[in-house]
Order: C-alpha cells, then structure tokens, then sequence
C-alpha cells in the first residue's frame, strides 16, 4: 500500500471530528479519518475527544519512543506516599483537637467558613452573613419547590377524581 501525504489543517481535522460526533460520516470516511488521526499531529479539545472514543493515542508523541526517565518520574513514588502519610497525620492530628477540620457547628467560634463575592475573597463575619442568606434563600426555593408540587399534585388528583366521576 503506498503512503500518501496528508494535507489537512487544524480546522479541517476539527470539522471532520464534528462530523464524526454527529454521525455524518460513512464507515468508509470513518477509517480514513481514524488513520488521518493517528498520523496528524494536531491536537484540540474536538480532536482529543474523538481520539479518546476512537482509542487512539492523545498525539503523536505518544506513539514515539520514550527517552529514559529522569530522576524525578523515579522519585514521584516516593514523593506521593510521603504526601499521603502527611494527609494522614494531618486528618489524626484534627481528630486529637476534639474535632475534625471539615467539621462546622453553627455558632461555633471554631468553625472556618470561606465565601468569594465576585471574585474576591470575603473577611469571616462577611463570609458567614452571605453563606447564612445563600442558605436562607435556598430554603426558600426549596420550600416554594415543594409548595408548587403539592399544588400540581392536588390538581393532577383534582383531575383525575373529575374524570373518574364521569
């Protein structure tokens, strides 16, 4: 089988990869575009995407040789338990204070409550009153929820109770 050069652009490669999200391509187009996917170098989230259903190497980079590994990808092992022996002392530490970090009582002066209004972070007695309204007003929502759908239930029940009747 000859091998032909394959002239397409980034946008070309995307447009097929639309085209194949939505079905619009022959078997025949399909396979074209599998093998045009593992020969171009090109990569974006619309090509990734359709490498990834297609199982395919992310790039072409990775269907290269790899070089040795360096000292670090030796040491990350390492470097990862050490973080989670870390994590641990940390949550064994937290549970010894008579409380756990992520653990909040209202009220309580201990509790840490963090809010960002607009992109910028809100001092603590800030923060706490616009998570205190955020809550009052999911409340509400939630009980304005559950009022409309016990009234289209009792209307739906209204109905049914009519057309049964004649």
């Amino acid at each position: 089988m000859k091998e032909q050069d394959i002239h397409l652009t980034l946008q070309e490669t995307e447009q097929l990869c639309r085209l194949y999200m939505e079905s619009r391509l022959s078997v025949i187009e399909e396979t074209e575009l599998h093998y045009v996917l593992g020969k171009l170098p090109y990569s974006s989230p619309c090509i990734d995407e359709v490498r990834r259903i297609m199982a395919l190497p992310l790039s072409r980079e990775a269907i290269l040789p790899r070089k040795k590994q360096s000292r670090f990808l030796r040491i990350r092992p390492i470097v990862g338990i050490a973080a989670s022996v870390a994590i641990a002392f940390v949550i064994w530490f937290s549970f010894l204070r008579g409380g756990t970090a992520c653990e909040s009582h209202p009220g309580d002066s201990r509790s840490f409550v963090m809010a960002y209004s607009h992109g910028k972070l809100l001092k603590d007695t800030d923060a706490r009153i616009a998570t205190d309204l955020a809550m009052a007003k999911a409340d509400s929502l939630m009980a304005s929820a559950f009022m409309n759908e016990q009234y289209c239930l009792n209307k739906a029940n209204d109905i049914i109770s009519t057309t049964r009747n004649n």
